[in-house]
């Protein structure tokens, strides 16, 4: 059997008793990464291969992709960045359209808010610039604020201490993320992939591949390429072919609160100096922050830091919104970030040394929004050998070895 990259698919075990089966592409891990692998494979009519999609969590309770904020931007300080989100932005404009079965698609569910990103001191003010012109050469619709122009726009705010800020359009904004990851779902099995609920242990190793997928269940695979779309556990499949990702987890929580005074105008998701940001959600408004002491947490935490709302953020909100200063947090949850703490970037590709093993992990938060992109690219690589839309090399696992990093600075 050949995949359609061409390579042969290794041989089956001698008595084939615990083999599952041989499959072209095997993702190990199928939340919204893993997903939009397969619906990008299986939707490429040059792909007449087979797709395996094991998750161990059939629910999703514990995936990032079901815990995450949700939300879509252009404004990314890396050209690549930005084409990256650039290009998630038109799969979402035709989302329906896009993950169909039957005239049926999952509520994606978009709200045009915008982001905002405050300054409050020089060097802060030429981050904003200096990224406002990559976002206008790249075609985004950004514009740079003056602190008289934030308060006429965003009258609740208080600009006191503020030099400026920079805004987007309403193309930036938030969506349902459970249903863009069901949408790629179930796409994807209308068109003949596999989903199997087990968990990948080991890997059966040739001298440069990935020959076959073990299986927490006794069972084992055969494959032509693997995808590690393992999010914050992508430093374990790593490992299993001998190799290594800066991939770890770590803890973010997420609040809801209501405001006892009504703020009328749109609250688009506002990034602060002080690494605080907050949208408004229909009603109410979600934010949240980074742990003082950001470390690697353990795969199965998933608890909510309760203590970071009245410590962390409560403060910095009231000092931006006066009416934040009476408010009531009407529900939380705890999530992971996948964090690449190299350079906070996503890693994308194969290695020299397992030449069928492609990364796609390390997103540090922006998953969702990149997911599109990603999954295209990956199909890519297996399918033609090489990049064909947006050549996403720059973020491959050399830099990696070579311990480069992709530069972005407007990392949330």
């Amino acid at each position: 059997m050949t995949n359609a990259a061409g390579s042969s698919s290794p041989a089956d075990g001698a008595d084939g008793s615990d083999l599952l089966g041989s499959y072209d592409v095997v993702c190990v891990g199928g939340a919204v990464i893993g997903s939009a692998v397969a619906y990008f494979l299986t939707e490429d009519p040059a792909f007449t291969g087979s797709v395996l999609v094991v998750e161990p969590d059939s629910t999703y309770e514990f995936a990032q992709s079901s815990r995450a904020q949700n939300c879509i931007r252009e404004q990314f300080s890396n050209p690549m960045n930005i084409q990256i989100c650039q290009f998630g932005l038109d799969f979402m404009a035709n989302f329906e359209e896009n993950v169909q079965v039957d005239g049926q698609a999952p509520a994606l569910n978009f709200t045009g808010t915008g982001y905002l990103f405050l300054a409050k001191t020089d060097e802060e003010m030429k981050v904003l610039e200096e990224a406002h012109s990559t976002q206008i050469d790249q075609g985004a619709n950004v514009r740079m604020l003056t602190p008289g122009r934030v308060a006429e726009e965003f009258p609740y705010m208080n600009v006191d201490g503020l030099l400026g800020a920079r805004v987007g359009s309403l193309r930036e904004g938030n969506f349902d993320g459970w249903g863009l990851m069901q949408g790629y779902r179930q796409r994807a099995v209308h068109n003949g992939a596999t989903y199997l609920k087990d968990r990948v242990v080991g890997f059966e190793m040739g001298t440069d591949r990935v020959q076959r997928v073990l299986l927490e269940s006794g069972r084992s695979v055969t494959c032509g390429d693997v995808v590690n779309s393992a999010g914050p556990r992508a430093r374990l499949i790593a490992q299993m072919a001998g190799l290594d990702v800066p991939v770890e987890p770590r803890a973010r929580s997420s609040f809801v609160f209501s405001c006892r005074t009504e703020i009328p105008e749109n609250v688009p998701l506002t990034v602060t100096p002080e690494g605080v940001h907050f949208r408004r959600e229909q009603s109410h408004y979600m934010c949240g922050t980074a742990p003082e002491n950001d470390v690697a947490v353990a795969y199965d935490d998933w608890a909510v830091r309760a203590d970071e709302f009245e410590e962390l953020i409560w403060p910095v909100l009231a000092s931006y919104v006066p009416a934040f200063d009476r408010v009531s947090v009407m529900t939380n949850w705890g999530g992971q970030y996948a964090y690449n703490t190299l350079d906070h970037n996503l890693i994308v590709g194969p290695s020299e040394q397992v030449t069928n093993l492609h990364f796609a992990n390390g997103f540090s938060g922006h998953g969702l929004q990149q997911s599109a992109a990603v999954g295209r690219a990956v199909s890519e690589l297996i399918i033609d050998g090489d990049y064909r839309t947006l050549d996403l090399s720059r973020l491959g696992y050399d830099r990696i070895v070579r311990n480069e990093p992709f530069l972005e600075t407007a990392v949330i």
